[in-house]
């Protein structure tokens, strides 16, 4: 069965329409990867899925319940920003930890969640470091780690590895694989690459 299903989808920006009457489902426990140049509407169905643009027309089923207007902040969805979306001022373990705070998980677990995630992610004693003082694949592995963190069934991951180079883009890929595989979360992947 299909956890996601866009059903003749339209969005976009204001008047500008991106997709039209577009239609996709993926099973759950799929990695499924959206490839195409700028501007064919990779981002703008990503986008659509996490809630960041209202659907003008159609349907945005997950889980077969109707989520075309549930907000953001309800989907529940892990998101994985192309600029990474760290904040500076934290330090890596409570940038992972900022969405458990958020939805006030116990002290004692969350520092079993937090500290185990670093671990998976290949960060285990990086806990006190500021973002600036990390290279971009390491701000990447924070980025994956804090989405990952909240245990998602659904994982949004926008052109994550844009930044790094070529070398580092593939050993990330392969984590990343790696991670939805081990964890059996359902991915939707962004890349032009």
């Amino acid at each position: 069965m299909a956890l996601i299903e866009l059903k003749n989808v339209s969005a976009g920006y204001g008047k500008n329409i991106i997709l039209r009457d577009f239609c996709i489902s993926i099973e759950e426990g799929k990695l499924v990867s959206l490839l195409g140049s700028s501007g064919c509407g990779k981002t703008t169905t990503l986008r659509t899925i996490a809630g960041f643009i209202d659907v003008k027309a159609g349907q945005f089923l997950y889980d077969g319940k109707d989520y075309t207007h549930v907000p953001i902040h309800k989907r529940g969805f892990g998101y994985v920003f192309q600029s990474y979306a760290l904040f500076p001022h934290l330090n890596v373990y409570e940038n992972v930890a900022f969405g458990l705070k958020r939805q006030k998980t116990d002290k004692k677990e969350l520092d079993t969640r937090v500290l185990d995630m670093l671990e998976r992610v290949g960060l285990k004693g990086f806990e006190k470091r500021l973002p600036a003082e990390m290279s971009g694949g390491q701000r990447q592995r924070v980025a994956l780690a804090r989405a990952l963190v909240l245990k998602p069934r659904l994982l949004l991951l926008d052109e994550p590895l844009s930044n790094l180079d070529a070398k580092l883009r593939v050993e990330m890929r392969v984590e990343i694989r790696r991670l939805q595989q081990e964890m059996g979360i359902t991915a939707v992947y962004v890349t032009h690459d």
